[in-house]
């Protein structure tokens, strides 16, 4: 009867210690604005976010985690782009629409087989890549109704409507990064 005593008691004060910390979050949002060559106002919004756990009782800190989110928005609306955790890099305005260049961290799964029993296996790892998008704007009546949306292309596309049109470099803060990005 001592013994599950002690075990209650253990389990209680290892759960005191669990739920025992408080939770701290620092939000900032930092907004840059440019102004593009060809009169157009491009707004950069920049929210990072910790978050900090620390002990109630031991007063010890038990981690710190960093998030961000970025989006922006061109002459007003105009454009708006909500990226979230990926980064975005360039904006390329042609005659027929927008594109725009981000770097995100996408999941790459691995699947493997088990020679006895057959089983599948899955794993994988977090992996920067390019991306780029389409902007393709449906709106109409003042923009009150219709659809905004990006539309993912190939980086030759890409490249192909950069040798004709306009790219600007998009302030951020280069988070993510991969070698040899053009």
């Amino acid at each position: 009867m001592r013994q599950t005593g002690m075990k209650g008691f253990f389990v209680l004060g290892l759960l005191l210690l669990c739920l025992g910390c408080k939770q701290k979050t620092v939000e900032r949002v930092d907004i840059t604005n440019k102004l593009l060559g060809n009169d157009k106002h491009l707004e950069v919004k920049k929210t990072n976010k910790s978050t900090t756990l620390t002990g109630v009782i031991t007063n010890s800190n038990y981690g710190t985690t960093h998030s961000y989110n970025y989006a922006l928005t061109v002459d007003g609306g105009a454009i708006n782009w909500l990226g979230g955790t990926a980064e975005p890099k360039h904006l390329l305005f042609c005659k027929d629409t927008t594109y725009i260049h981000f770097l995100e961290e996408k999941y790459i799964s691995i699947a493997s087989r088990d020679s006895l029993g057959n089983l599948e296996e899955k794993d994988g790892y977090y992996k920067v890549q390019d991306v780029f998008e389409a902007h393709i704007d449906k709106r109409y009546f003042f923009n009150f109704f219709g659809d905004e949306y990006w539309v993912e292309i190939s980086r030759d596309q890409y490249n192909l409507k950069k040798e004709r049109c306009v790219e600007y470099e998009i302030p951020n803060d280069n988070e993510l990064s991969i070698p040899n990005t053009n």
